[in-house]
């Protein structure tokens, strides 16, 4: 082989291996490129299972106090239906004294009528 051809043949492994090369380090700040991404998608999962958490908990905070709201609210509706038992049943006896009170005022004033005609 003649040196032009050998030099030819240099030259075209030389700009081979420097094509490889550039390559590589393109493929290099590409994998560092990937691997910044997969760690800011992975910081940003992280956050997003920290927000989830933290709806859970506030969700399960807002269960219990609409719990304790229910039980206060049944308390309430306890008292009032006991209240307005109390209410009737004072109503009622309230009715049965006026009952009592006319029976006797109607008697009373028929006595008097009595009377009045005997000493007319």
């Amino acid at each position: 082989m003649s040196e032009s051809n050998i030099e030819n043949m240099l030259s075209q492994l030389i700009r081979m291996v420097g094509t490889i090369q550039t390559n590589l380090e393109e493929m290099k700040q590409d994998m560092d490129e990937m691997k910044q991404d997969m760690d800011e998608m992975k910081r940003e999962q992280l956050e997003m299972k920290r927000e989830q958490l933290e709806m859970k908990r506030e969700q399960l905070e807002m269960k219990q106090v609409q719990h304790e709201m229910q039980v206060k609210l049944d308390e309430i509706e306890t008292k009032g239906e006991e209240r307005h038992k109390e209410i009737l049943a004072r109503f009622k006896a309230l009715e049965q004294d006026q009952d009592f009170i006319w029976e006797k005022t109607a008697r009373n004033e028929r006595e008097i009528g009595n009377i009045k005609r005997q000493l007319s």
